[in-house]
């Protein structure tokens, strides 16, 4: 008799803990919080042309294209609401010898800080072949042509590759472009640009 009430606390037991197990096993855990992301965002911030000519004929027009969301921390003085992924400049009525320089400034608007590796360069309306000589020359060229003889725009860009830009510093660099003999007289030139970058780890 007396084993017989063993046996059942025993079982009683048992059955108590399975209780227990199972209900621990099928309970739920609610964990509540918010998780930010760094993000990276490069992007041109603005720009500004001067010509350097002894016609007085030429003009060059800036827009710029791609809004990047606006920054995620304070404007810095002088530079807009927003970033852009490329400027586009048109150059009306130019001439061989003609030479300008585009001053702009490129801005990391995320919270990556951020290598500049780069410009990436093009002709929207396929009349000109870019070819880069290094990571921060090149020309322009007739499509189609020889890439020498029918050279129509040299350009330089002066300090922004190798860069390192942390958020809301804005960094200034120059695109220095010559435009070279094979130009025609009064005619319209178009080309885009935009900043390459990457993460920058230190």
């Amino acid at each position: 008799m007396k084993k017989i009430g063993l046996l059942c606390l025993a079982l009683v037991l048992a059955l108590g803990t399975l209780g227990v197990g199972y209900s621990m096993w099928f309970d739920q855990v609610v964990i509540e919080g918010t998780a930010d992301t760094a993000t990276l965002r490069l992007g041109i911030i603005k720009a500004e042309a001067e010509l350097y000519q002894d016609k007085d004929v030429a003009t060059v027009d800036l827009t710029f294209e791609g809004p990047i969301k606006a920054w995620e921390c304070i404007v810095p003085p002088g530079a807009e609401d927003y970033a852009y992924e490329k400027l586009v400049v048109t150059l009306n009525n130019t001439f061989p010898c003609l030479t300008v320089d585009i001053e702009f400034y490129v801005g990391s608007a995320g919270t990556i800080p951020i290598h500049i590796t780069g410009l990436a360069m093009d002709d929207p309306t396929g009349e000109l072949t870019v070819v880069w000589t290094s990571s921060n020359e090149g020309f322009l060229y007739r499509t189609g042509g020889d890439p020498e003889k029918d050279r129509v725009i040299t350009f330089y860009v002066i300090n922004l590759v190798s860069s390192q830009l942390h958020g809301c510093i804005p960094d200034k660099a120059d695109l220095i472009l010559h435009v070279e003999q094979p130009a025609e007289q009064n005619h319209t030139y178009h080309f885009e640009f935009g900043v390459i970058g990457q993460q920058w780890a230190e």
